[in-house]
This record gives structure tokens, sequence and C-alpha cells, in this order.
């Protein structure tokens, strides 16, 4: 079978189930934990679900719709944007396997994750869930999130600014410290805001 054929079986697949996960819509944050408001304009919080607890970070960024769907969708480029992602290698179109960095004494994670892209004229959907492949076996130095899902979600306010929210399985592994996760959802949340604010500000502001 060619490399080619391999993953439009794993596409098909995955299609089939990508949203196993029922990914929470956008309509109301009122049913969510709030975890962090107003600390630099970022709002993060966490949904408690039956089988998973999605988080969720959100803010208005002083950029245009179309600057900001332009650096989301290049997933392949993630290593450059966001700090704490140490390789964000494509595979396929749309597959991407990606390290994460992480404060000692844990150990970094990683994940191979399939994209599925919805785009209209005033909202983007960035849509990934995990899948498999022993062509990424599981390293000695990394915990892989098995689950990995999420969603960056993007809603254009007007000519000059964007809304962008960005859910996450918040799972991190059997190896972390549940006290810990909401410190670590926190950091997470802002940090990704953070980063992609200063990454447009380098490409579009003077």
């Amino acid at each position: 079978m060619s490399s080619t054929t391999y993953y439009k079986v794993i596409f098909f697949l995955v299609a089939l189930n990508l949203f196993g996960y029922e990914l929470p819509n956008y309509d109301s944050n009122e049913d969510w934990i709030e975890i962090q408001s107003g600390r630099k304009h970022i709002w993060v919080g966490y949904i408690e679900k039956p089988d998973i607890n999605w988080v969720r970070t959100s803010s208005i960024l002083p950029f245009k719709f179309e600057e900001v769907s332009k650096i989301i969708e290049k997933e392949e480029n993630y290593s450059k944007i966001f700090n704490r992602v140490i390789i964000s290698e494509e595979v396929l179109e749309d597959i991407i396997y990606m390290k994460i960095d992480m404060p000692f004494p844990f150990y970094d994670r990683d994940y191979l994750v399939e994209y599925s892209i919805f785009k209209e004229s005033s909202s983007a959907s960035y849509a990934f869930r995990a899948i498999e492949d022993k062509r990424y076996p599981v390293l000695s130095s990394c915990v892989r999130l098995e689950n990995a899902a999420g969603e960056w979600y993007l809603e254009k306010i007007d000519e000059s600014s964007t809304r962008v929210s960005y859910t996450w399985n918040g799972d991190q592994g059997p190896s972390f410290p549940s006290y810990a996760l909401t410190t670590a959802w926190k950091t997470q949340g802002s940090e990704m805001i953070t980063d992609l604010q200063k990454s447009l500000e380098k490409l579009y502001k003077d």
C-alpha cells in the first residue's frame, strides 16, 4: 500500500469518528468553570463532561480575520509560533506530528493529529483529533497524548478584530497530578493566545 493510499484510508476512518468527542459550542461560556478572566484580556475556563474535560481559552485580537486564519491554518509552522511546541512536522496535508515542551520534572508530550478544516467568510474551524501510526512510536522521553483533540475557532468581529478561541482535551496523561491541572490549563491557555498575538504582531504590525 502506498503512503498516500495508507493515509487516505486513515483519513476515511478518522472522518467517520472525528467528532466522537462532541466539541462544546461557542454560544455561551455560562456552563464553564472560569479559571481566568480579564488578565491580558484572555479568558480561560473548563467544562466537565462524562468522558472528557474540555478546556477553552478565548480573546479578541486586533487583527483581521484573514490574517489570523492564515497563520492558524499553517499547522506545520506551530513550532515557530508557540514557544512550547518543539516540533510541528507535516506528515501529509492536515496530518501533523507535534511535540510539546513541559517544565521539569514532567516528561514532554507528543501526539499525531488529523485536522479537519471548515472555513467561511466570517468564521473558521480547525478541529483536530489524535490518530495512530506505527511509524511514530511512543518515545521513552515523552508521554503520548493518545486522546488529543480540540479546535481552533475564529470569528470575525469587525474589519480589524477577530475572536480567537482554542478548545482542547485537558487530559495531560496518567503521570500528571490532578491537583495541578487547573494551573496547567490556565498557563497553557494564556500562553497560546499570547504567543499567537506576538507572532501576528511580528507579521502585521509596524
